[in-house]
Parts: C-alpha cells; sequence; structure tokens
C-alpha cells in the first residue's frame, strides 16, 4: 500500500472528479453469467474423488502448511453492539472469535486475526484475559491500514477536532499481511495454504474436501459460492471478457439480468500463500456509509477483487452449512441451531 497520505491524496482528485461515482465503475467490458463447469458442485463427486480430495486436504493439515486468516476489524455498527463484533457472546457464552479459535485449534492451524485501529486493542486485552484460550503460540495479530473519512462534497470529517478515519476494506489483508512480517514467517516455516473468512461465519471452519479440491486443481484462490436466496446481497462469479472472476452487484451493466447467476459469494476463500507475495493493483471503491445520521463517504477495496489476478477455482457449498452469516442480532436466533449442531464438540 503506498504511502497514506499519497494515496488519499490520490483518492481524493479521483471522487471529486467523478471517477469513482457508481455508473463510472461499471464494467463496460462483455459480461455473462458462469458457463456450465464453472462452478465445481462437490455432489457430483465420485466416492472415490471425494476420498482422494479430502485424504490430499488432511495431508496439508498433518504437514502443517494451512493457515487461517480471519478478519476482526469491524465494530459492530450494524450489530450495535458496543464492544467489536468478535467479542459477542454468541454461542453459550462463547464469543464468534473464541468459536473460531476451538475450531482452528482441534486441527492446530495457526489464527493470523486481522483486527483494525478500532478493534486491537480491545481484542487483545480480551485474549490476554482469557489466556488466548491455550493458544497462545499459534495467533497473531495484525492491523490493516486505514484512511480519512469525506463527506460527499469532498470534505474531510472531523470528530473532537481530529480527522476521523475508517478501514479501508478487506483487500487490504494481503499488504497488510505482508507488511506485519507473518507472511514470511508462514512461508519459511513450511505454510502454503490460507483460509479466509469473516469472524462473523462461522459456517466457514476448516474443510478437507475444499482443500484438497484447491490443492489438486492447482487453484489459486477457491472460492466458496451459495445458492442465492431472497434478500442476497453481494457479488457473485461471471465471466468477465470471457475468463471468470468474482465481480460486486454495483459493477455489473446496468442492463446485466443477475438473477440469471444463480449463486453468490460468500466471502470465505482459500489461496495459495506463494501467490499473495506478488504485487496486485486492487480498484478503490467509494462506499457511502451512514454515520450518526450523516451521509459519509470511505474509500474502500475488496479481498475478492483479488479473483481478476488469480487464477480462481468456485466451488458450490451448502449455505446451512458453511455459510452463516451474523450481521445483526436478531440473525443469532435464525442461525443459533445451526452452530449448536456445527460447535457440539466445543459448547
Amino acid at each position: 500500500m503506498p504511502d497514506t497520505s499519497e494515496l488519499f491524496l490520490k483518492l481524493m482528485e479521483q471522487f471529486k472528479s467523478g471517477e469513482l461515482q457508481p455508473d463510472n465503475l461499471r464494467l463496460k467490458v462483455p459480461v455473462g453469467p458462469p458457463q456450465a463447469g464453472d462452478i465445481l458442485d462437490p455432489h457430483s463427486l465420485s466416492e472415490s474423488q471425494r476420498h482422494s480430495y479430502i485424504s490430499l486436504g488432511e495431508k496439508a493439515l498433518q504437514n502443517s502448511q494451512v493457515g487461517a486468516i480471519v478478519l476482526a476489524g469491524g465494530m459492530a455498527t450494524r450489530f450495535a453492539y458496543e464492544l467489536p463484533k468478535a467479542l459477542f457472546p454468541v454461542l453459550a457464552e462463547k464469543t464468534f472469535l473464541e468459536l473460531k479459535i476451538l475450531s482452528l485449534k482441534a486441527l492446530n492451524i495457526p489464527l493470523f486475526l486481522m483486527t483494525s485501529f478500532h478493534t486491537h486493542a480491545l481484542i487483545e486485552n480480551f485474549l490476554e484475559a482469557h489466556d488466548w484460550f491455550g493458544y497462545r503460540e499459534q495467533i497473531k495479530l495484525f492491523q490493516q491500514f486505514h484512511l480519512p473519512r469525506i463527506y460527499r462534497d469532498g470534505s474531510v470529517r472531523y470528530l473532537h477536532d481530529q480527522i476521523e478515519c475508517a478501514t479501508s476494506g478487506h483487500g487490504d489483508f494481503v499488504e497488510a499481511f505482508k507488511k506485519s512480517g507473518l507472511m514470511d514467517h508462514f512461508l519459511k516455516n513450511g505454510g502454503r495454504y490460507l483460509l479466509f473468512s469473516n469472524i462473523d461465519n462461522l459456517g466457514a471452519t476448516p474443510d478437507s474436501l475444499l482443500l484438497g479440491l484447491h490443492i489438486e486443481k492447482e487453484s489459486e484462490m477457491t472460492i466458496e459460492v451459495a445458492a442465492k436466496a431472497s434478500g442476497d446481497k453481494g457479488g457473485a462469479p461471471a465471466r468477465v471478457n470471457h475468463r471468470l472472476q468474482l465481480v460486486e452487484e454495483f459493477l455489473f451493466p446496468k442492463n446485466f439480468d443477475q438473477d440469471q447467476i444463480q449463486v453468490f459469494n460468500t466471502a470465505s476463500y482459500i489461496f495459495t500463500a506463494a501467490v499473495l507475495t506478488h504485487h496486485f493493483h486492487l480498484p478503490w471503491y467509494a462506499v457511502e456509509k451512514t454515520v450518526e445520521g450523516q451521509h459519509v463517504v470511505q474509500f474502500e477495496h475488496l479481498a475478492g477483487d483479488l479473483s481478476c489476478e488469480l487464477r480462481p477455482l468456485c466451488v458450490l457449498v451448502e449455505r446451512s452449512e458453511r455459510f452463516l452469516p451474523v450481521k445483526r442480532q436478531e440473525d443469532v436466533e435464525t442461525v443459533r441451531p445451526l452452530l449448536e449442531a456445527k460447535f457440539a464438540d466445543f459448547v
């Protein structure tokens, strides 16, 4: 990531010129739905194929080649909680963070937790208070970056006479992970694959079949997609200039019927770690938010856009098993029975 002051000035110029307006960001090249064979459905695998892929994934786990990056930089604004969402007791008094740790600890997978300037100290103090859940040597924290917030007219937003900042999107994770030194450490210690998920999606636990598919298919970025349901928002796999990649909802051409794509991106990925040492040119977006009743804009880039530069594999997963996001406190009751079944060994 460039010097943040230099980057911010560049983004401000683009914002004021209209370059970052939604209509100017929409794709202007041929876009089509995924083709037959673009989405791998594990149900189509034979029993011997499943066994082979699972064995391959288990071998990578046994050889300590797998790590997990979990995003925990959010302050739970929509969630209406006074602490970071990671620290919300979601199941039997266990927090999102504790359940993530337990699922990784069971397989001895190191956890790389991406925090933010909002959440870092609170999460670190929580871990200290709980003796890092007996997993101290395998948990490392690193912080994502941040940029000033602005108003729609391009003026900088201040809070208590200080420039107010916001995190700059989960696309930060590659550069932040490298800058922290954790990428080099992971690779030098034999790490090869990185699981990537949000703290509030407890469905995204380690899966030997998905890992084996990623390895066997020589994927650089394996993307979990699920069947769309009413109200789903977000990106989806599509053919852009005849190449498969993820496309954010707001980037599709206006006349493109998004209903012809029956799956969506769950934002859970597997990366081949070595390719993340490359330099990427992720696009920036001006994202509107409402803060204290005021419309503000913050600049973000997104991890899904790595699919534009990496070799992707899209795998269809069961949303009732792998996609259990909790965006509002009301969602907790909806997913609780599924979480109770998934985490029966830990609660």
